[in-house]
């Protein structure tokens, strides 16, 4: 029974993590990845210590917390921060134009819509475009703001 109930786990594990992964935008993917090996390094000092072999399950448990980013010794993990600032989306904004605000074909461009656009069509593509470049979700505040700015252009706000 014990051999079936660790292939149920192995099974059922391995489609929640393709799962998850596959919803994870590029960006996030080293994070994730980061994280599920730290989740994993401790899961096996948690089987070390339990075998009694409390030397190694300790460095194995302090490794794996760093990869996790949950250690006093490395509070942020190991290696550069790769949630958040080291995708594509947050370099460096291009720089300021020196004329007014954006024209209302740039901002459907920035929407990637066609100039026949209706309100709705421009609020669904404003929200698909802010899920993805949102600050919180790995893109900057540059892009963000010329998102709503373009929306804002579109529906006359």
């Amino acid at each position: 029974m014990p051999p079936f109930l660790i292939a149920l786990v192995i099974v059922v594990g391995g489609y929640w993590l393709i799962r998850k992964s596959a919803k994870l935008p590029p960006a996030l993917v080293p994070a994730f990845a980061q994280k599920l090996a730290g989740g994993a390094i401790i899961a096996f000092s948690a089987l070390l210590m339990l075998r009694g072999d409390l030397s190694a399950a300790l460095g194995l448990f302090v490794f794996g917390a760093g990869l996790y980013g949950k250690s006093a010794l490395f509070p942020n993990g190991f290696g550069p921060k790769m949630a958040g600032a080291a995708g594509p989306r947050a370099s460096s904004p291009p720089p300021v134009r020196p004329r007014g605000g954006m024209t209302r074909e740039e901002a459907l461009k920035v929407l990637g819509l066609k100039g026949s656009a209706n309100s709705d069509e421009i609020r669904l593509a404003h929200k698909r475009l802010i899920k993805d470049f949102h600050p919180d979700k790995g893109g900057s505040d540059y892009l963000a703001a010329k998102i709503n700015e373009a929306k804002d252009i579109l529906l006359g706000a």
